[in-house]
C-alpha cells in the first residue's frame, strides 16, 4: 500500500511539472495561474497546493529536475574522462545541456526572466551555476593531475572561463531563434577548443 501511495505521489508531481512547463512556455510565467496548472494536469487546485505552495516552488522543482539530471550526467564524464583533455571538457558540458533540449526554449526564457525578478529563484539559479563551475573545476584538476594541462593552471579560474562560454551560448540560444540545439552544441565545442588551447600550451611544450 505504501509503495502504491508513493508511486501515485510521484505520478501527480510529474503531471504537475509537465503541465506547468507547457503553460509557462505557451502563456508565460506571469499569466499562468495555479488554477490553470490544476486544469491542465487534471487535478484539484487543493492537490496542486499539497505539492507546491506557489509558482516559484514549481520553477525550483523544474530547475532541480533538469539541472540535477544534467549535472549527474556530467559527473559520469568526470569519473571516466576521455583521454583527450579538450574532448573531456566538451563531453562534460554537452552532457550537462542535454536534459534542457527536451523543452521549448520559450520555457527557459520564462524561467530565466522569472529568476531575474525573484531573489529566491535567482539564488537557486546561481547555486546551480556554482555546482556546474565546481564540476568543471574538478575535471580540470583531474586533467592537470594526469599531466595533460599546464601545471600552473588555476582550475577555479579556468572553470569560470569555460562556464562563461557555456553561459554565453546558452543565453544566445534563448534569445536567437536561429540558434538551435545543434548549433549551441557546435559553438560550445568550438569555444571550449579555443579556450583549452591556452590551458594545454605548456603541457604540449609551447611557451607560456
Amino acid at each position: 500500500m505504501a509503495g502504491r501511495r508513493e508511486a501515485q505521489k510521484r505520478d501527480r508531481e510529474a503531471r504537475i511539472l509537465r503541465a506547468a512547463a507547457a503553460l509557462f512556455a505557451r502563456r508565460g510565467y506571469e499569466r499562468t495561474t495555479m488554477q490553470d496548472i490544476a486544469q491542465r494536469s487534471r487535478l484539484a487546485v487543493g492537490t496542486i497546493y499539497n505539492y507546491f505552495r506557489c509558482k516559484p516552488e514549481i520553477i525550483l522543482a523544474l530547475l532541480k529536475r533538469d539541472g540535477d539530471a544534467g549535472l549527474q550526467a556530467g559527473e559520469e564524464v568526470l569519473k571516466r574522462p576521455p583521454r583527450d583533455p579538450v574532448a573531456a571538457v566538451q563531453a562534460l558540458l554537452q552532457r550537462v545541456i542535454e536534459p534542457f533540449a527536451f523543452h521549448d526554449r520559450s520555457l527557459w526564457r520564462e524561467l530565466t526572466a522569472a529568476a531575474l525578478r525573484d531573489p529566491e529563484l535567482s539564488t537557486a539559479f546561481f547555486a546551480a551555476d556554482v555546482r556546474l563551475i565546481g564540476l568543471v573545476a574538478a575535471l580540470l584538476r583531474e586533467l592537470r593531475a594526469r599531466g595533460d594541462l599546464r601545471p600552473d593552471l588555476d582550475e577555479g579560474r579556468g572553470a569560470i572561463c569555460l562556464y562563461a562560454i557555456f553561459f554565453t551560448w546558452w543565453m544566445a540560444q534563448l534569445t536567437n531563434p536561429a540558434i538551435d540545439h545543434e548549433t549551441l552544441r557546435d559553438e560550445l565545442c568550438a569555444g571550449v577548443h579555443l579556450a583549452m588551447h591556452g590551458y594545454l600550451e605548456r603541457a604540449q611544450g609551447g611557451s607560456p
